[in-house]
């Protein structure tokens, strides 16, 4: 049965870490068959290497001090083998622990411990009743709470369930590639030639020049007009106001133009005689 949130990867790395377990114990113990070190070492040295190796191409690395899970240590209760005695012993020692450690933060959030443990990993006294099938259909990933207990902590809190890695690497995504439109650029080759072909043409090329011509002289007539037409105004306007500059220079006035600014003005401005 595989963790809850792991992949087919790191199930191989747990059991091949189970597998060198058992074959140390095998050859170690009351009843092992350790006859010398050479003998042990050639039964490890391939099973440390395929381990390392399982390992080595996990990334990110595993944390040194994972959190204790919920649905890792019921997964974990449901794996003994109750028709062993040791099986018994590991089973009451690990339900022991799922206790300490879970029991009070289930209980706090609703859950109840004997229920889930009676679902997820029955003992040996309710384990015939559940035969039909009742326990296939529970499943501890979907069915269970995820209560993480981290480091050092003394209570456990619930968490989201965990998420299924993909076993699969993503499919890469094609660049996408601009095709060129060859009949626009077609059209835009055929009207720029056709352009330069009309300006380029010798009666097109003197009708622009006279064209230019006919609007120079144009300005420049506008131009010599305009000030002709200033000048006229001016002239109009000094001959209308000589006269009463005339008659302001033969009174009291006079000593607030001196005379000879107005001889001065005499010789810009025709006074009447």
């Amino acid at each position: 049965m595989s963790l809850c949130g792991a992949n087919l990867n790191f199930d191989a790395i747990t059991s091949s870490a189970s597998d060198l377990k058992t074959s140390l114990k095998s050859k170690l113990g009351g009843a092992g068959t350790f006859t010398s070190a050479s003998d042990l070492t050639s039964l490890v040295d391939g099973k440390v290497s395929a381990l390392t190796a399982q390992v080595s191409g996990l990334l990110p690395e595993l944390p040194s001090v994972p959190p204790l899970s919920f649905q890792s240590e019921l997964t974990s209760l449901a794996s003994f083998d109750l028709n062993t005695l040791t099986g018994i012993l590991d089973y009451q020692s690990k339900l022991s622990s799922i206790t300490e450690n879970f029991g009070s933060a289930l209980s706090g959030a609703g859950f109840s411990l004997d229920d889930l443990v009676a679902q997820a990993a029955p003992a040996l006294s309710s384990a015939t009743d559940l035969l039909s099938g009742g326990a296939s259909s529970f499943d501890i990933c979907k069915d269970c709470p995820n209560f993480e207990l981290q480091a050092g902590a003394t209570e456990a809190i619930q968490s989201a369930q965990e998420s299924v890695l993909a076993q699969a690497e993503g499919a890469l995504e094609e660049i996408a590639t601009v095709a060129t439109n060859v009949d626009f650029d077609a059209q835009i080759s055929i009207a720029t030639t056709k352009a330069n072909a009309i300006l380029s043409d010798p009666d097109i090329q003197a009708q622009i020049s006279a064209n230019i011509s006919s609007a120079s002289a144009q300005i420049s007539s506008d131009i010599e007009g305009g000030i002709t037409q200033v000048n006229e105004s001016a002239q109009s306007i000094a001959t209308e106001v000589a006269p009463v500059l005339e008659e302001l220079s033969g009174k009291s006035l006079s000593a607030k133009i001196p005379s000879n600014v107005l001889n001065k003005l005499k010789g810009k401005i025709p006074f009447p005689k």
